[in-house]
């Protein structure tokens, strides 16, 4: 049997999704049908730029507040995952929006990832300081993204 989906106010409706061609125009501001934002329920989106494959992500946030983490991997250890998890536990985050994973680039990894801050259950200084002490990490950026 043909999936069912059904058109109504310009939008087509299946059973998981709803979808709708938007026009892509520069600016700050994304412009989403009424039906999505009543769903999303949320004020603020974080849009993410897949550079890789040119495809645009975006997650419903509270606030207008989300963090950028890169990690520059020297060298990657058997024990970076667990040991990045044992911190993110420490630290209270627990909810990441969005990560790349672990990505090779030349002779050095990176490990990137998006989150909001109001999780943490310490100064964002002491996350980047433990973030430092893991097996083979090089480099920590950590800043606000911009809004």
């Amino acid at each position: 049997m043909a999936s069912e989906s059904r058109r109504q106010n310009g939008l087509t409706k299946g059973n998981m999704t709803q979808a709708r061609v938007l026009k892509i125009e520069k600016g700050d501001t994304i412009t989403l049908p009424a039906e999505f934002v009543d769903k999303i329920g949320q004020q603020y989106g974080l849009a993410i730029l897949v550079v890789k494959d040119g495809n645009v992500k975006l997650y419903p946030v509270d606030s207008s507040s989300v963090m950028y983490l890169k990690l520059v991997i020297e060298k990657l250890s058997k024990s970076f995952l667990e040991e990045l998890t044992m911190v993110f536990m420490e630290v209270g985050l627990e909810d990441i929006l969005f990560t790349s994973g672990i990505c090779q680039a030349a002779d050095e990894c990176f490990y990137e990832c998006y989150f909001t801050p109001q999780q943490l259950n310490v100064e964002v200084k002491k996350l980047e300081d433990r973030l430092q002490g893991i097996t083979g990490v090089k480099q920590v950026m950590l800043h606000e993204v911009q809004t």
